[in-house]
């Protein structure tokens, strides 16, 4: 029993001789990555990376011992080819991207196809299954490498914005929820869009995919419709046109949903969403609230919510996507849930939407 413990402690020591050390001075740590596709199965890539140097300083006050910069490498590669293994034989130290939090493609890109990407993703060890993945209005590459007013590194920047507008309008998406709607059954992944605007960088919509390839994408005004559907929220911003040059903007201090689903395996099942909203106003026209409640108003925004929301879902049929996981959902609902014809059926399936809206606050009367 003695014998074999030692062999095993032996064999244990000799195995962990083996693993390669990263000491953080000695390697670039790759923080985003973005891919352009130039067609003809081109991609031009550029990783951003955190560069330690050692000044010889000491750690006991006076001189840092060491400085951080961040700095960028481009360059023509191919589709599915790992941008670390292609900047690795540019780089003086070891390449890392076990800080890797974020990665971006143009719409080229992602209409091409980011399968490729993606798996390679999948089977990297060193990925974090919270990073980040956007797709770009414009040139992915200007949009790491350009100026900001921000001292913040880039990788910072956009993961912050991302996670901000996650808290209020945007669906949560992270590389594991893409990659579980990406390989699951009845279900399609989407993530962010962004722009950059002069200086600034803001959220430009949310990508939809068939799989792998971007098929379309909703816009800025609707990403709070697409949300309500999809998840719980409570800090979701709504503006609403109650007529014209009037308007009302409602703050959801909490939004939930149920789903129902009758006749599952029918030609054309039928799907139920309702909705509860409770929301406080932020900023109303003037003479359009009234003190007490306000039902008839309520009644209209409902409406409106009800309208957009059954109109996106049809979108997402015509386009024979589901980002919503709507087939996903009716499997559970259904025995024996037949999924080979589910494609066909969920182009015909009807989508019924019920919201409830409560204004609980109207802020400040004049």
């Amino acid at each position: 029993m003695k014998k074999k413990l030692i062999a095993t402690i032996m064999v244990l020591v000799f195995l962990s001789g083996c693993l390669p050390t990263s000491i953080i001075d000695r390697i670039l740590i790759i923080e985003a990555e973005s891919y352009d596709y130039i067609g003809q199965n081109k991609v031009y890539g550029t990783v951003v990376f955190q560069n330690n140097l050692s000044n010889g300083g000491t750690s006991g006050g006076g001189t840092p011992p060491m400085t951080t910069t961040m700095r960028s490498v481009s360059g023509m590669t191919y589709d599915g080819k790992s941008l670390v293994d292609r900047f690795q034989q540019a780089s003086q130290r070891p390449a890392r991207v076990g800080k890797l939090r974020i990665m971006l493609c143009d719409r080229k890109m992602a209409e091409h196809g980011l399968e490729k990407t993606l798996e390679n993703r999948l089977r990297d060890a060193d990925t974090g299954g919270d990073m980040y993945l956007a797709v770009t209005d414009g040139d992915a590459n200007q949009m790491l490498t350009g100026s900001y007013q921000t001292q913040l590194p880039i990788s910072d920047y956009l993961t912050n914005l991302i996670d901000q507008s996650e808290e209020q309008n945007y669906p949560s998406s992270s590389l594991h929820s893409i990659l579980y709607s990406y390989f699951g059954s009845y279900m399609d992944p989407f993530m962010p869009m962004i722009k950059k605007r002069g200086k600034h960088l803001e959220m430009d919509g949310i990508a939809l995919f068939k799989k792998g390839k971007m098929a379309m994408s909703v816009p800025e005004d609707d990403a709070y419709i697409f949300k309500m559907l999809y998840e719980p929220f409570n800090q979701g911003f709504f503006d609403y046109q109650y007529s014209s040059n009037q308007h009302i903007a409602l703050r959801n201090i909490g939004t939930g949903h149920q789903y129902s689903v009758k006749k599952g395996n029918s030609f054309r099942p039928e799907i139920y969403a309702t909705v509860q909203i409770q929301a406080q106003v932020r900023q109303v026209a003037p003479g359009l609230l009234k003190e007490g409640p306000n039902k008839a108003l309520e009644h209209k925004i409902e409406q409106d919510l009800e309208k957009r929301a059954c109109a996106m879902v049809r979108r997402f049929q015509e386009k024979g996507i589901d980002p919503l996981g709507l087939g996903d959902l009716t499997r559970s609902y259904t025995r024996y849930f037949h999924g080979k014809s589910w494609p066909d059926r969920y182009k015909n399936a009807q989508f019924h939407c019920h919201v409830s809206l409560t204004i609980t606050q109207n802020g400040i009367s004049m």
